[in-house]
């Protein structure tokens, strides 16, 4: 008997379980997954089982069919592609998440202030405002941007962000999702410890059948909190000559 004391003393042990405010959502985050699309739908990496087709209208699986992504198993060279990331647009909601939250290169800081939550992007060195409590507004009252007008509430100790209002220049993921200005999407944060499941459901009746659902994703908070967001210059720059003005991405 005393020799299995002994043996359990010297066993590893587990660390002990951090206490965590679920309604704290504040903190660098990165996210998990490998595969930079939106939902299960094949990458163009990996085995193909078990993925599935976006529910396309018939109008929106032949926009689908002729953008040309620089990613995925349609993947063209980017100088002759449609992607907006090569053109250095804005990535808007959800690409900024589900895409682009990745380290060592790309992280996303999230703010808590009171009636607010801000999320800051290295990417595009972007942000986003996500008011809390309030009613979102009427679409015909919304101007289009990048990111849309966003509103969250707690429900139990789930976030949920509603959004409307969005430039329909943006994709939804690289391989050539898209959707329209009368995209509406329902974002949910839950905080696990160090892990947020991120989860978001697309509705889109210009271009969706029926709501898409994100297969859930798992962002982890970053082991150094201290670690500067934004870098010195931006993944894309503007480049002026005489009257022209390009971006190129670097």
């Amino acid at each position: 008997m005393r020799w299995l004391v002994f043996l359990l003393l010297l066993a590893p042990q587990a660390a002990p379980q951090q206490k965590f405010d679920p309604h704290d959502l504040s903190g660098h985050w990165n996210r998990t997954s490998r595969f930079q699309t939106f939902s299960n739908v094949f990458s163009g990496q990996g085995n193909a089982t078990g993925t599935v087709e976006a529910p396309f209208t018939d109008a929106g699986k032949a926009k689908f069919d002729a953008n040309k992504p620089g990613y995925g198993p349609r993947a063209v060279p980017p100088a002759i592609g449609n992607d907006p990331m090569g053109t250095c647009d804005p990535l808007g909601i959800p690409r900024l998440l589900n895409t682009e939250v990745i380290t060592p290169h790309q992280t996303m800081e999230i703010v808590q202030v009171p009636g607010r939550m801000i999320q800051f992007f290295e990417w595009h060195h972007d942000w986003r405002e996500v008011f809390i409590d309030r009613q979102l507004p009427a679409a015909d009252k919304v101007d289009p941007t990048w990111n849309g007008t966003s509103v969250g509430k707690w429900e139990g100790d789930v976030f949920v962000v509603d959004s409307i209002g969005f430039d329909d220049r943006t994709w939804l993921s690289r391989g050539g999702f898209f959707h329209s200005d009368q995209m509406h999407v329902v974002e949910k944060f839950t905080r696990k410890g160090n892990d947020i499941r991120y989860e978001v459901t697309i509705e889109d009746p210009e271009v969706l059948a029926e709501p898409w659902v994100m297969t859930p994703q798992t962002l982890r908070l970053a082991a150094n909190d201290e670690a500067g967001l934004l870098g010195e210059s931006s993944a894309c720059e503007v480049y002026e000559n005489d009257d022209v003005t390009s971006q190129i991405r670097h």
